[in-house]
């Protein structure tokens, strides 16, 4: 199981949710530490190595990096709000 680390901005960002998505959000990371490439993930274009995950309306942003599962970034799917706070992360 990878260990997970989580921005300071992802932590908010589920601490501010209903509770409901913030357990699905919550679950979904916990089955990515177990395994990182479920085929539902696509690797983001313009950004490899990140990958995304959905979870219900949201999406998951994360990396593999050695034994550590990295989520810079978890926000509303189907919006280009999500990749422009991505691009405005990795500058």
């Amino acid at each position: 199981m990878l260990e997970i680390s989580i921005s300071d901005s992802a932590q908010e960002f589920i601490v501010n949710l209903e509770s409901k998505f913030a357990r699905q959000i919550v679950r979904k990371i916990k089955l990515l530490a177990e395994h990182p490439t479920p085929p539902q993930s696509k690797v983001l274009e313009g950004y490899t190595p990140l990958r995304r995950l959905r979870s219900g309306d949201y999406r998951i942003i994360y990396v593999v990096q050695g034994a550590v599962l990295k989520i810079p970034l978890i926000d509303k799917r189907g919006d280009d709000k999500v990749y422009r706070r991505l691009k405005q992360l990795l500058g």
